[in-house]
């Protein structure tokens, strides 16, 4: 398996151009196809009152796309890369979702903006593991790239999350110097575990390490990010535990935490 293509979530927001740049750069070094979704809520679009009519919103907005797809086309020339620029008025959740069905990885930011009319799909990155069939880069806010994956930290629980997680993440992990699987184990535990992920790494040709720390209890979230800073890692790739129940998800603590704190980039899957 191969990252061929990159979806990456256009918005009003701030943090849009920062996570188009990023995108591209990563589709540069992975001779990948970008896939720029710009959506917007109709409550959103600027200069349209509540009362303007779902048609009005969709002229003003089909206008700010245009825009967008200019500054895509850009980006993606200036990169040398191929492109795709997609327009869609509604939930961006629900539509990168539906659009990353086709796509190897979705970029979204950390701790997406919400609006006073936002639902609880705002969330991103809390609806977007569970939701998406691709894995999803997490970039954190204020982040400007690119993602290093010379070194990547592997948040390790043995389960099915963590292991997705893993055998998503194998293009990146495959082309890194130095791949590190961290453990959290109790105290007076002196078993290293995550040899049976180590090996299944290292068959794949991934320069693997083991790590184990030890945490507090309810500050496992602390010291994984905490050790991913220690050991250098310029990325992060971790499953997301939790429950999606009639579309509300019910996050585990620790993933919750690293979620809306990682410093640094995740890649994380459910």
């Amino acid at each position: 398996m191969a990252v061929k293509t990159i979806l990456v979530h256009l918005g009003p927001d701030p943090e849009s151009p920062h996570r188009l740049a990023v995108a591209a750069d990563m589709a540069r070094r992975q001779d990948a196809r970008l896939l720029g979704l710009y959506v917007i809520l109709p409550m959103d679009v600027p200069g349209v009152a509540i009362g303007d009519g779902l048609n009005q919103a969709r002229d003003v907005a089909a206008d700010l796309a245009d825009r967008e797809q200019a500054a895509f086309e850009a980006v993606c020339a200036e990169h040398g890369i191929r492109g795709d620029f997609i327009f869609e008025l509604g939930d961006a959740a629900e539509h990168l979702a539906e659009h990353g069905r086709y796509a190897d990885l979705i970029a979204v930011s950390q701790d997406a903006p919400r609006t006073a009319f936002a639902d609880f799909h705002s969330d991103l990155t809390e609806y977007l593991p569970f939701a998406a069939s691709a894995p999803v880069l997490v970039l954190p806010r204020g982040f400007r790239g690119p993602v290093d994956t010379a070194y990547v930290a592997v948040a390790w629980k043995s389960g099915k999350e963590a292991a997705t997680a893993v055998r998503n993440a194998l293009p990146l992990l495959k082309e890194a110097e130095q791949v590190r699987v961290v453990t959290v184990q109790e105290q007076g535990d002196d078993e290293i575990r995550g040899g049976g992920i180590g090996r299944f790494l290292a068959e794949h040709g991934v320069k693997v390490e083991l790590a184990r720390i030890t945490a507090r209890e309810g500050q496992t979230g602390e010291a994984i990010l905490a050790e991913a800073k220690a050991s250098g890692a310029g990325l992060i790739v971790m499953g997301v535990y939790g429950h999606n129940r009639l579309r509300v998800r019910i996050l585990g603590g620790v993933s919750k935490y690293v979620l809306g704190h990682s410093p640094v980039p995740l890649l994380v899957s459910h």
